[in-house]
């Protein structure tokens, strides 16, 4: 180490060049580190439980072909058909669906329309055979029973229903009770929750309520539903594109389409996500690439214009590891003085991003990966031109001086 001492000496004799690399580090750490804290992120958010069985569920939407039509009936003769198929392991129809962006929310209460009092909560209408395709864990209280299920029209909504709600809300509402026998309202509308289920994501994984879920047994006829159809494992294209075929042939006079599997619609609702994620690791690799370069750049020119040097080095008895040695420990110098800058320009970025994205501070360990990482680059970019110089003997190093 103390080699140390000249070495910094030396490149502040020359500080251009070294003082251009340690920018050029700096910012990339204070980059490089946000970047991955970013990606990972969205990677945490992307691979969240849904709570349902995403790869053995697929969802087809239906709309009746007159305003006369019986939905009720049209439902329960589809769901017959449904079940009947081979591969199926259960179906329901479902108001809206997980993940899609789109569906109905309300505001829960536990006194009748108290708004000081509400809890927001994503609100999914299916029958008793919906928590059996979603695939969900009913962890307190019972499903619903089949004469819970009522189809309803808009303007004559039910008095009463019963309600089966996710964990997350169940805490939020009676953190100190089981929730279970206690009625809740959404409006006026009294529930009764009669069981919780682990966990089901609400169709707008993006909300700060993505985990407050409420089932309700009351499925309004409308011209249009959601069929969810649950299929044994690797079954699921095949049964899709058959029960497509199925249901139009039953009436093609009615629209039967928008097939897609939970995956696509997850997939689909990530987009932004995977977007970011792919431009933060090209960017990564982009700002190592080029550093990598500059390394190389600047140690083949420091080797090139320190010949004589390294010749008389060799002259007085120093050895081949001994050259090595001393131009990596200058790549280390240049990268230690670059993570101290880096990592204030990195804070200082981070509590910009807190205030006005609302973001988490950055964790110091991605700087302290970041830092690693680009250590190593630099020492890989100049390896081949610092084996060079020491392949210099000193005959030829003075020769030509």
């Amino acid at each position: 180490m103390l080699d140390v001492i000249p070495i910094i000496k030396s490149l502040w004799r020359n500080k251009t060049g070294p003082l251009l690399i340690i920018l050029q580090l700096s910012l990339t750490i204070a980059v490089v580190s946000t970047a991955l804290f970013v990606i990972s992120e969205r990677i945490t958010n992307i691979e969240r439980p849904s709570g349902m069985i995403e790869e053995e569920i697929f969802k087809i939407w239906m709309r009746k072909n007159s305003p006369d039509a019986d939905m009720e009936q049209i439902i329960k003769r589809d769901m017959e058909i449904i079940r009947a198929m081979p591969g199926v392991i259960d179906a329901t129809p479902i108001s809206s669906i997980p993940l899609s962006g789109g569906g109905s929310a309300s505001g829960l209460s536990i006194k009748p329309e108290d708004r000081l009092a509400d809890f927001p909560s994503a609100i999914y209408e299916m029958t008793d055979q919906g928590l059996a395709t979603l695939g969900v864990v009913l962890i307190e209280g019972r499903n619903f029973n089949v004469n819970e299920i009522i189809f309803f029209a808009r303007e004559n909504p039910p008095e009463h229903t019963v309600a089966i709600i996710t964990k997350d809300i169940a805490a939020k509402m009676f953190p100190d009770e089981s929730a279970v026998g206690k009625t809740i309202y959404t409006g006026k509308l009294p529930l009764t929750i009669i069981g919780i289920v682990e966990r089901l994501m609400g169709p707008w994984p993006d909300s700060e309520y993505a985990t407050s879920t409420t089932i309700l047994p009351a499925i309004a006829k409308e011209e249009a539903i959601n069929y969810l159809v649950r299929t044994e494992s690797g079954q699921r294209d095949a049964v899709m594109h058959s029960l497509l075929e199925k249901l139009r042939s039953i009436d093609s006079t009615r629209l039967v389409g928008d097939e897609k599997s939970i995956a696509q619609i997850k997939r689909e609702s990530y987009s932004s996500d995977y977007a970011m994620i792919k431009i933060l690791s090209f960017v990564i690799f982009l700002l190592t690439f080029v550093n990598a370069l500059g390394i190389f750049g600047l140690t083949t020119f420091w080797v090139n214009q320190r010949r004589k040097q390294i010749g008389i080095r060799r002259a007085l008895g120093s050895t081949k590891t001994g050259v090595m040695r001393y131009f990596m420990l200058e790549n280390i110098v240049l990268v230690v003085f670059s993570v101290v800058v880096g990592t204030i320009i990195a804070y200082v970025n981070s509590s910009y991003m807190v205030r006005t994205q609302s973001m988490e501070t950055l964790p110091i360990t991605y700087v302290f990966i970041t830092a690693l990482f680009l250590l190593l680059v630099t020492m890989l970019a100049a390896y081949s031109p610092i084996r060079k110089a020491t392949q210099i003997s000193p005959v030829e190093a003075v020769s030509n001086v």
